[in-house]
């Protein structure tokens, strides 16, 4: 892809599942509403399909849809490109080795289009890799908030070698967190957590593996955060991490996006506009927000 002079051009490369793409794409368009920012997003030929339209209309040409085709492998149904497509979260790990196998053709891809820097999702873990050999720097978004990822905690705490992970750890707040906090699982929460964590799958490696290697191997990181509710957190992060660490918002959807249905999805009721404006007639410290995560 061609970019223009003094240019910036930015990929981004979500892993498959849509609870990641949305985050990526509201980035995206976040991003070209700066002219000078041009997009590449990556995904495989299905999800670009079903994207919704992208809004303002304005930022199309600033975003360019790259198509790459997913690798087959056993034991991953033909077709299945998205976590949606899968009918068993036990399918998940065929989906993930299919994405490892883009490891080369993307770093064919980035070196084609030579782009000024990388934004990357957690199962992505081999793009710091291919980003230090291309000379491109990179950046894992997370589209978790900045309190999971507090909650986890430092890398360190997870390369000691024989080091067993009992759900007990996750029951009470770290002691990584310096301030008041309530982040803490229930014991059956924990349980869950603890397997998803920490067991390793049949990529040979556990979700908190890849945290650390994407951690450790990027030049910065994006939380879907923001510091009027996460701050402390923020702040500890870029402590845990030793590295800089930028809240970049909730990324909601455009307010005048079209393809955005009204909250309780029937267009009688009020639409996310109205909310909005709403909101900006409130005095300042008279709402609450709740997030459910």
């Amino acid at each position: 892809m061609e970019t223009k002079e003094n240019q910036y051009h930015i990929v981004l490369f979500p892993w498959l599942a849509f609870g990641h793409i949305i985050p990526f794409l509201e980035l995206s368009k976040s991003l070209a509403s700066n002219g000078d920012i041009q997009i590449s997003f990556i995904a495989t030929p299905s999800i670009i399909k079903t994207l919704p339209p992208i809004h303002p209309s304005s930022f199309r040409a600033r975003i360019n849809l790259v198509s790459i085709d997913l690798p087959s492998v056993d034991n991953l149904p033909a077709g299945c490109e998205a976590t949606v497509d899968l009918k068993d979260g036990e399918q998940t790990q065929y989906l993930k080795i299919a994405y490892d196998l883009l490891q080369a053709p993307v770093e064919t891809l980035l070196n084609q289009i030579k782009p000024d820097l990388i934004i990357f999702d957690l199962i992505n873990c081999w793009i710091p890799d291919v980003g230090a050999k291309l000379n491109i720097p990179t950046a894992f978004f997370s589209v978790y908030y900045a309190t999971t990822l507090a909650f986890v905690g430092p890398p360190s705490q997870y390369k000691e070698l024989n080091r067993e992970r009992m759900p007990e750890c996750l029951t009470s707040v770290p002691e990584w967190i310096p301030f008041p906090s309530s982040v803490a699982c229930r014991y059956h929460e924990a349980v869950g957590m603890n397997e998803a964590m920490n067991t390793k799958d049949a990529t040979g490696l556990s979700a908190v593996e890849r945290l650390v290697k994407v951690i450790e191997g990027c030049n910065f990181v994006l939380l879907k955060s923001c510091t009027e509710l996460y701050g402390d957190y923020v702040n500890l992060l870029k402590d845990l991490y030793q590295k800089p660490v930028l809240s970049i918002g909730l990324l909601p959807p455009h307010a005048q996006d079209p393809s955005v249905r009204s909250i309780s999805g029937d267009s009688s009721k009020y639409s996310n506009s109205e909310m909005f404006h709403w909101l900006d007639k409130q005095q300042p410290n008279t709402v609450v927000c709740v997030i459910w995560k």
